[in-house]
């Protein structure tokens, strides 16, 4: 099952790496047997999720990322060379958080649908679109914040 999930995983992440976002997508329609339109982000039993180290460190870094170009996402000046770099960076954590997955299963399905929204701004950054991508980005780290435990997290205002 593991190696399922990581090979699933890792065609999302290579697929998007290559500007495919169509076969992302394919790939992306069903995680264990699950429809991914089906899936919605909740609570666990009324209490946020416990993830690991590794999902704390990448997506602080992801928050971080966002966060040094917030006003310029804001103003909507955020040049396309800009929104390139930040694709870049948001990918090397979703690399690293990829390859050091660890979680449990049921976390792991709610946290992967955090993902997939990170995936999509980083496919829209990659192409040029730097508002939607970015809000992609911005709604998916909000969303992990209201459902993961993660000492200190800030959402972006």
């Amino acid at each position: 099952m593991q190696t399922a999930k990581f090979l699933t995983t890792l065609t999302m992440v290579l697929a998007l790496a290559l500007g495919a976002p169509g076969i992302a997508a394919a790939q992306t329609a069903t995680h264990n047997g699950h429809d991914a339109s089906a899936l919605e982000i909740v609570l666990n039993n009324g209490a946020k999720w416990q993830g690991d180290q590794n999902m704390i460190t990448g997506m602080t870094a992801i928050r971080d990322t966002m966060a040094a170009n917030l006003d310029a996402i804001h103003a909507g000046t955020l040049s396309a060379d800009a929104a390139r770099g930040m694709a870049a960076n948001v990918q090397k954590q979703l690399d690293f958080m990829v390859e050091n997955c660890v979680l449990e299963p049921a976390v792991d399905e709610q946290f992967h649908i955090v993902l997939e929204q990170v995936m999509e701004g980083v496919a829209a950054l990659k192409n040029g679109k730097a508002q939607p991508g970015a809000a992609a980005i911005v709604h998916a780290l909000d969303a992990y914040g209201k459902h993961f435990e993660h000492p200190g997290w800030q959402t972006l205002d």
